[in-house]
Parts: C-alpha cells; sequence; structure tokens
C-alpha cells in the first residue's frame, strides 16, 4: 500500500505544481527578471547614445557619497512613515463608523463616499489638492485664515510639504483598506463580542484585546500594499510640487526619474531602483516580524 500512496502523493504534488505553473510564468518573468536585470544594468555605465562601461558597485558607492540621494531617501522614508500610519489609521476608523452604523438607514451612502476618492486616478487627486491648498485661493488656506489661524504655505513651506501630501494621500487611498477591514471585522464572531459585554468588558478593551489581534492578517496585507505605494511615490509628488521647493520634497522615485530619463543615466537610475526595492523588501519583512508572522516565512 506504500507505492501506490507515495505515486498518489506524488501525482497530486505534481498537479498542484501544473496549477501554480501559469503564474509562476508570469511572476518570474514580469516580476524577478526586470529586478535581476535592473541590478545588472546598476553595474554599468549605462548611457543610451554612448554605451554602456562594467563598472562594478561604483553607481552604489557614488550614491553613498551623494548629499541628494541622501536628500531623497530622507523624504521617501518621511513620506512613508507619516502616510503609512496616515492611510491604516483612517482605514480602519472607517470601517470601525461603518460598523457603528451598519443599521441606518444611509450607510451605503457613508460607504460611497468613503471609498468614492480611491477611484479617482492620482492626476485628479494631485490637481485637486494642488487648487485646496494654493496661497492664493485655496480653500483649506482661506478657511483657516477665516477662523483666525494663520496657516503656512504648505505646498511652499519645506517642512510642511510632505505632510501636506501625505494627508491627501492617506485621503485617497485609505477607501480600499476601509474595505479590506470591513471585510475583516465582519469575519470576526459577533458571539466573542457578546461574551466580552456579559463579562463587563468596555469598548476600548473590546477593541484592543479582541478587534485588533483578530485583524492581523488584514492589517498585514494593508500594511504591505501601503508601504511599496508609499515608498514608490512619484506622481502626486511630481504634479504637485515637482520636488520642491528646492528639493524638500523630491523622494527617491522621483531621484530615479531625473537620473534615467532627464540625464540618462541608466545605470545610476537602476542602482536607485534596486536601493528602493531592497528597502520596501526590508521594511515588509520587518512588517512580518512584528505582526507576530515570522513563523510564516
Amino acid at each position: 500500500m506504500k507505492g501506490p500512496l507515495r505515486r498518489l502523493r506524488r501525482n497530486k504534488e505534481i498537479e498542484g505544481l501544473l496549477f501554480i505553473l501559469p503564474y509562476g510564468i508570469v511572476w518570474a518573468v514580469f516580476l524577478v527578471a526586470p529586478v535581476v536585470y535592473g541590478f545588472y544594468i546598476s553595474l554599468f555605465k549605462w548611457q543610451p547614445l554612448l554605451g554602456s562601461e562594467f563598472i562594478g558597485l561604483k553607481n552604489y558607492i557614488n550614491l553613498l557619497h551623494d548629499s541628494r540621494f541622501w536628500n531623497a531617501f530622507r523624504n521617501t522614508v518621511w513620506f512613508a512613515a507619516l502616510t503609512i500610519p496616515l492611510i491604516l489609521g483612517i482605514g480602519l476608523l472607517y470601517a470601525l463608523i461603518l460598523r457603528g452604523v451598519e443599521k441606518w438607514k444611509g450607510s451605503g451612502f457613508i460607504e460611497s463616499a468613503f471609498f468614492y476618492p480611491y477611484l479617482l486616478n492620482v492626476s485628479i487627486i494631485s490637481i485637486v489638492w494642488k487648487w485646496l491648498l494654493d496661497p492664493d485661493f485655496g480653500l483649506v488656506l482661506g478657511y483657516l485664515e477665516s477662523v483666525g489661524i494663520d496657516p503656512p504655505h504648505f505646498l511652499n513651506h519645506p517642512f510642511w510639504v510632505i505632510p501636506a501630501i501625505a494627508f491627501a494621500t492617506a485621503w485617497w487611498l485609505a477607501g480600499y483598506r476601509m474595505i479590506v477591514f470591513k471585510a475583516a471585522i465582519e469575519d470576526i464572531p459577533t458571539e466573542i463580542y457578546e461574551m466580552a459585554e456579559i463579562d463587563g468588558v468596555n469598548v476600548f478593551s473590546r477593541f484592543l484585546r479582541i478587534t485588533l489581534p483578530l485583524l492581523k492578517p488584514a492589517i498585514l496585507f494593508s500594511l504591505v500594499l501601503t508601504a511599496i505605494s508609499a515608498f514608490r511615490v512619484l506622481g502626486q509628488i511630481l504634479m504637485m510640487t515637482e520636488g520642491g521647493p528646492g528639493r524638500s520634497s523630491e523622494v527617491m522615485a522621483l531621484y530615479l526619474y531625473r537620473a534615467g530619463w532627464q540625464a540618462l543615466e541608466m545605470g545610476k537610475a537602476a542602482a536607485i531602483g534596486f536601493i528602493l526595492f531592497l528597502v520596501i523588501l526590508v521594511f515588509t519583512l520587518l512588517g512580518f516580524r512584528f505582526l507576530g508572522f515570522e513563523s510564516e516565512l
């Protein structure tokens, strides 16, 4: 019997491999191959019009001594540090609000209002928020001044420009995270909350001891998506400030774009891209460890 069982198990393994083979091919061709080829390009002084010259790790060494690269790196980390908790926090808040108003007649409208910004593309979001924050006729600054607050010119201020773009990004992307958290909350058995309520556990403790621990898979999924979008941010930066004022909002993706397509230093741009890939990878692995999923790696 051991022989037939072993053959049956082997056949099932082969069948499973055949099922994942199409995805594996697509994944290898469109994800792994570009990353490997990008690293290969980063080892060259690669210029489309002048040819290429192998220089090893010189592009990486030059970046480590490049103050503009470190400025872009700091801006990227600062943007991610603001955007990730904002998007996850607002998305979770939206989901909890929907949980509280699910029996209201207007709950569908509220959910649509929360989710609608996510349906807009980055161009529309950037233009709208650039108008709202405009120092001359922007509604946000005008309203703050009308209530006696003297606000900074957010998009023209070296300190406030990144937080302003981070807030606009969070307003845009929080709707999708809301859907993820809402679905995860609905999967939590109501009996758990009922038992906790009978035991006298207050609402805040129920959230910390029941809701958050059971939302860990949803939080991890949202964290990975949000980290990837935050670290490779480009569109809203390019359209709202073009990296200004000065280089106060120039992030790594924008520096990569300028190095590759304006200066035509493709090797340098590839090196920036590979470093960005490593940063996102490290942050994702830290997210696994922080949320207690290291056993699944």
